[in-house]
């Protein structure tokens, strides 16, 4: 191989290198352990997420800020994503 291909072909590895040894941390979803274990939970953070927050209680936002990372996401298929600082401050008006 000439020289020129043969840095092209180190710039190639590289790049998917970096691309798999280095992935994005975009995908970061919340464990929802505590969340599942609570009834309705889930249903009522669904429907906060179109400001209907009538179904939330206290045991909901407890298992919310149970949660230690303010980076991660819930995920409500087919919604986006939604981060979980969002229900934190939604549950912050919950009585």
């Amino acid at each position: 191989m000439k020289l020129k291909q043969t840095n092209a072909m180190f710039m190639v590895l590289a790049l998917i290198s970096a691309l798999v040894f280095l992935q994005s941390e975009a995908d970061d979803r919340c464990p929802t352990g505590n969340i599942n274990l609570v009834p309705g939970c889930f249903d009522a953070l669904r429907l906060a997420t179109i400001k209907d927050y009538s179904k939330l209680s206290r045991d909901c936002c407890r298992a919310v800020y149970s949660l230690n990372s303010d980076t991660c996401f819930f995920l409500f298929y087919p919604s986006p994503p939604y981060p979980i600082k969002m229900f934190k401050n939604i549950c912050l008006n919950v009585n």
